[in-house]
């Protein structure tokens, strides 16, 4: 193999900037806050809210709630941005041509923001209260596709 085909450490901070640490220390922080977080959802999905009875009118309900949306607002920012500047660690370690590099992150950072818009629009954009004045309507119609 010849040596060059490996980008060591010491050659990618020959050329980074301020970005990498503040990155780097993102990462730890994001994943404290996702463990919280997380671990939040999980247990009031799953044991406050039974999951067998989690519908369509459950979120509704719950998105009444403006402190509902920030969370979970919270839980799509952490987790999108975190899992994005992962796989940007794994295409700078793996991906050893410099375009190739530079059409993937790009083609990662258009998923990431078209991803983390359309979350944001939905969060933001859903009308709970429309939707639970249609519930007695919609739930006498969910019988006859059963």
């Amino acid at each position: 193999m010849r040596k060059e085909q490996f980008r060591s450490a010491a050659g990618r901070m020959e050329r980074s900037s301020d970005f990498e640490l503040y990155m780097w220390f993102f990462m730890r922080v994001s994943g404290i806050i996702l463990l919280f977080i997380a671990l939040f959802h999980l247990y009031y999905m799953h044991f406050v809210v039974d999951v067998a009875e989690t519908t369509f009118f459950t979120i509704a309900e719950r998105w009444q709630n403006p402190l509902w949306r920030t969370f979970d607002l919270a839980l799509l920012f952490f987790s999108f941005t975190h899992g994005t500047n992962g796989v940007r660690y794994v295409l700078e370690d793996y991906i050893r041509h410099p375009g190739m590099r530079v059409a993937a992150k790009t083609g990662l950072y258009l998923l990431y923001g078209v991803l983390l818009a359309m979350g944001t629009y939905v969060i933001f954009a859903f009308d709970a209260d429309k939707w639970m004045a249609t519930k007695e309507q919609i739930s006498a119609l969910l019988p006859l596709f059963s």
